[in-house]
């Protein structure tokens, strides 16, 4: 990727937490974060159609960052490791971005924006089940119903965590999220 488009992405990026740091995302105008950024809304628009696109390009970002991490951090081919690793790299995501998140579960725009991260979150982990099971792994539903089951669980339970005041720590919510998904995969998978 040319080096002015990467600091055109870096520069709308990093601008885009600092504004949703101050209001909700549908407060923020493609106007206001390219004038920060000092990026012409021609450029802008030129990569994304409209801030939602934007929402989306940064939420499949994160995820690259993820993959990168969680493949870089894993010394074992055990598809419950991978997903082991996902839970807590999300996890750290959320704490390291608290006021973020807390803006953007505001926002009245967070059914769509929740809906955008959770069709990332899903095909990334539907790929990885077809992987699973294409080396022989079993699983206990069809690919697709799994992932929407886990994804919907996973980022239900950290909503429900984020908006409860937080009742029960995050050490506890990531245990017991771990010890389900262990419980679901080696129901399948015992004898492996």
């Amino acid at each position: 990727m040319d080096l002015r488009i990467q600091k055109t992405y870096m520069a709308l990026t990093s601008t885009f937490y600092e504004l949703l740091e101050e209001k909700r995302f549908e407060d923020i105008t493609v106007n206001e974060l390219c004038d920060r950024a000092m990026v012409r809304r021609a450029t802008f628009y030129k990569h994304f159609g409209d801030k939602y696109e934007f929402f989306t390009f940064i939420i499949r970002e994160i995820q690259g960052e993820f993959d990168k991490e969680i493949t870089g951090s894993l010394d074992t081919d055990m598809p419950i490791d991978f997903y082991i690793t996902i839970v807590h790299r999300v996890i750290i995501f959320l704490t390291e971005r608290e006021r973020l998140i807390q803006s953007v579960l505001k926002s009245e725009c967070f059914p769509s924006l929740l809906r955008i991260l959770s069709e990332q979150v899903e095909f990334d982990i539907l790929q990885k089940l077809k992987e699973n099971a294409e080396k022989g792994y079993r699983l206990i539903a069809d690919p697709e119903v799994m992932a929407h089951f886990f994804t919907g669980a996973i980022l239900e339970t950290l909503q429900w965590w984020l908006t409860h005041k937080k009742s029960i720590s995050l050490e506890s919510v990531e245990r017991q999220i771990v010890d389900m998904m262990k419980a679901v995969y080696l129901s399948a998978n015992a004898d492996i």
